[in-house]
C-alpha cells in the first residue's frame, strides 16, 4: 500500500497521498521494530 500511495501521489500530483504513504511506512517500521524486540525476549 505504501508503494501504491507513493506512485499515485506522484502521478496525480497529490501531496496528501505522499504524506499518507510516509506516515504508513513509519507506522509499519515501528510495528516491525516492536515485533523484533518482542522476539528477542
Amino acid at each position: 500500500y505504501v508503494r501504491d500511495l507513493t506512485i499515485d501521489g506522484l502521478m496525480d500530483n497529490k501531496p496528501q497521498l505522499l504524506w499518507a504513504s510516509h506516515y504508513l511506512s513509519a507506522l509499519a517500521k515501528a510495528l516491525m521494530d516492536d515485533a523484533e524486540l518482542g522476539m528477542m525476549r
